[in-house]
C-alpha cells in the first residue's frame, strides 16, 4: 500500500496498463514521486508547479489540452457556493462579497503579478512557483461561462452512475436550476457597470458574519489577492476587507460602511470536506471545486454555485527520470511498459475531483487500461 495513497483493488487483470491511486489530497504527492511509488500524477496548481521546481517532476500535458481534443477547453474547475441560508438571510453581504471577488478577478487579468505575489505569500511557497503556476490558471468570474463544462461533467459522472439524486436527469433545465444562481452574479455586474453603490439594509452592530472555507490553491487567488492588496480595492472601487487576524478574520467594507465581519477556514481535507461544513450549515460559502459542488447538490446539499474562481489550472506531471516529455511520448512509454509486464501508476487527488474524471476520461480516449 502506498503512504498516505489508497490504491483500490488489490487484483489486477493482466490487460490493466495503468493502476489509479488515490493519493487523498496533493500533500504526499512530491514524495511518492520522488520515492518511485507513483510514476506520474494529476494535480491542481500550484503542485505541479512544486514538483517542477523542486525537480521532482515534469509536467507532460495540462488540463485543457488533455484528450478527448477539445473537451477539456476551458473545463471549470473551483467556484463559489453560498448556502442557500445565506443567501436568504444574508443576501447582502453575500452579493457585496462576490462584488469584491469579480472586480479582483478582474484586476488579476489586467495584472498577473497580483496574483503571483499573493498566492507566493498566502501559501507560503517561492515566487518562482506561482510564477510557473498563475499564467496556466484562467481566472474567470462569470458562472455562465462554465455551465457547458459543468453540464458535460454532469452527464459524465451520470453515466458512470455516480448521480443518484436531484442530478439523476438529462433535463438540463433542472440542472442549471439546481445547481446555479445567476441572479446574485448579474445583479453585482450591473453595479460595477454602472458604478452603483447600494448601502446595507442594516446597522453596523447588525452586520453578519460570513463563514468563508477555502482551499490551500492558488485557484482562490481571488480571495488572496482581495486580502493582500484592501487598499487596491478601497481606492479604485470603494470596497475592501480590513484585516484583523492575518488569512484569518476580517471586516467587509463597502462605501465606507460595515457590511460583514469574514471568518475564513482553510480546509486542507479537499472540497468534499468543504462541502459536508456546508451541509451541516457551518459555513456559510464555499470555494472549491466543481466536482465536490456537484456531488453534495445532488445528495440534498441546500447550494447553489454563484460564481466562477477560475478554468483550467491542473497538469499531468510525470517522475523526472521517465524518459518522456509530452503526453503522446508518455501515451507510447505506458504501452511500452505493459509490454514488459509493468503496470504504470498514476496519482490523482480525490475520487470527488475533476482530475480523476479529466484523467480516466484522456485514457480512455487513448485505449488506456486501468484499474482502481
Amino acid at each position: 500500500m502506498l503512504a498516505g495513497c489508497i490504491g483500490g483493488n488489490t487484483t489486477t487483470e493482466t490487460s490493466t496498463m495503468v493502476k489509479l491511486v488515490n493519493c487523498k489530497g496533493q500533500g504526499a504527492m512530491p514524495q511518492l514521486l520522488s520515492t518511485g511509488e507513483l510514476d506520474a500524477v494529476i494535480a491542481w496548481q500550484p503542485t505541479p508547479a512544486v514538483l517542477e521546481t523542486k525537480g521532482i517532476g515534469k509536467v507532460v500535458i495540462y488540463s485543457g489540452d488533455l484528450p478527448p481534443k477539445g473537451m477539456w477547453k476551458n473545463h471549470p474547475c473551483c467556484v463559489m457556493v453560498v448556502s442557500e441560508d445565506a443567501l436568504k438571510n444574508k443576501d447582502y453581504a453575500v452579493r457585496e462579497f462576490v462584488k469584491l471577488m469579480v472586480l479582483s478577478a478582474k484586476e488579476m487579468e489586467k495584472n498577473k503579478t497580483l496574483a503571483i505575489e499573493a498566492s507566493a505569500k498566502w501559501l507560503g511557497v517561492d515566487k518562482e512557483v506561482e510564477e510557473k503556476s498563475i499564467p496556466t490558471i484562467k481566472f474567470i468570474s462569470d458562472p455562465k461561462l462554465i455551465v457547458n463544462g459543468t453540464l458535460n461533467f454532469v452527464e459524465v459522472m451520470r453515466k458512470q452512475n455516480a448521480l443518484s439524486g436531484r442530478l439523476n436527469t438529462t433535463d438540463r433545465d433542472k440542472i442549471l436550476n439546481t445547481l446555479f444562481d445567476f441572479e446574485i452574479y448579474n445583479e453585482v455586474v450591473k453595479e460595477i457597470e454602472n458604478n452603483v453603490a447600494v448601502d446595507p439594509p442594516y446597522p453596523p452592530s447588525e452586520a453578519p458574519t460570513l463563514r468563508v472555507a477555502h482551499l490551500p490553491s492558488d485557484h482562490h487567488a481571488a480571495l488572496s489577492v482581495a486580502a493582500t492588496y484592501p487598499e487596491l480595492f478601497k481606492k479604485k472601487y470603494g470596497i475592501y476587507l480590513e484585516e484583523v487576524e492575518p488569512k484569518k478574520k476580517y471586516i467587509l467594507y463597502s462605501q465606507g460602511k460595515k457590511v460583514a465581519d469574514v471568518e475564513l477556514t482553510l480546509v486542507v481535507e479537499g472540497g468534499a470536506k468543504i462541502m459536508t461544513l456546508m451541509a451541516q450549515k457551518q459555513i456559510d460559502i464555499g470555494l472549491n471545486g466543481v466536482p465536490p459542488a456537484v456531488f453534495a447538490i445532488d445528495k440534498g446539499t441546500e447550494g447553489k454555485i454563484v460564481c466562477a474562481l477560475n478554468s483550467e489550472g491542473s497538469a499531468v506531471v510525470v517522475r523526472k527520470d521517465i524518459p518522456v516529455n509530452n503526453w503522446d511520448e508518455f501515451v507510447d512509454w505506458i504501452k511500452e511498459q505493459h509490454k514488459e509486464g509493468k503496470v504504470v501508476k498514476i496519482g490523482y487527488p480525490l475520487p470527488v475531483a475533476i482530475q480523476y474524471v479529466m484523467l480516466k476520461s484522456a485514457l480512455d480516449a487513448e485505449g488506456i487500461t486501468y484499474s482502481e
